[in-house]
């Protein structure tokens, strides 16, 4: 997970933000703890049967089933709080560059050592916010907000350096979620990250950076520019 030892001196780390889904989960937990005691309560301590991984049948009190069913959501909801508060950085933006840090584990907000962007802003044509398409569960469609560079040099394609009107209108995604209307390795070299956070990266990149334009892309045909806040922003000589 990144440090805070891993931000250089003039460098910005941006952390990720609460999430909308985090905070209903983050309120379902606390409504099952509060009332846990009185589930307990209503459960009672007769002595209900069950059998082991061994297959020995065995007994337990009745409210011990309460603790049991609410691990999972305690425990799920404890993990992403803690990382949550630690506010691990998902992207550092300095002088000398910005780096991307992918999660470490899908919706924990840990953030892994090893930056999946690690560029020089000579190298950056621009940062770009957009959202990847998913699935919740494998059935229901999602989308998540990602932040990446497209690289001076990049190619739409392997073998396309620029795409067609056709692709540039497109509303199809690809097999890996990501947009037919934005570069094919745009998705490698990005991070989960909230539209906050997008606002942090653009005030820094007006910072240290002013040629590199950071857009949001997120919603088709609605390609807007990320204004950073000028009282936060001020260009580094």
């Amino acid at each position: 997970m990144t440090r805070s030892s891993d931000v250089r001196e003039f460098e910005v780390a941006v952390a990720d933000r609460l999430r909308t889904r985090d905070l209903v989960l983050f309120a379902i937990a606390v409504a099952a703890l509060v009332a846990a005691p009185w589930m307990m309560i209503g459960a009672g301590s007769d002595p209900v049967s069950y059998r082991d991984a061994s297959g020995f049948e065995k007994e337990t009190p009745a409210w011990m089933g309460v603790p049991i069913l609410l691990a999972p959501l305690l425990g799920w909801s404890g993990i992403k709080a803690y990382h949550l508060l630690r506010r691990p950085a998902a992207a550092i933006v300095g002088p000398d560059g910005i780096r991307l840090y992918p999660e470490g584990l899908h919706g924990l907000y840990m953030r892994m050592t090893v930056p999946v962007v690690d560029l020089p802003w000579g190298e950056v044509e621009q940062v770009v916010l957009w959202r990847l398409r998913r699935k919740l569960l494998w059935l229901f469609p999602a989308w998540e907000s990602h932040v990446g560079v497209e690289k001076t040099t990049e190619w739409y394609e392997v073998s396309q350096r620029e795409p067609t009107e056709r692709q540039r209108q497109s509303r199809e995604v690809r097999p890996n979620g990501s947009p037919v209307r934005l570069g094919s390795m745009l998705k490698s070299r990005s991070v989960r990250l909230s539209p906050r956070a997008a606002v942090q990266i653009a005030e820094a990149a007006a910072r240290f950076a002013p040629r590199v334009k950071v857009v949001d892309e997120r919603y088709h045909g609605r390609s807007e520019l990320i204004e950073p806040n000028p009282s936060r922003s001020t260009t580094v000589d």
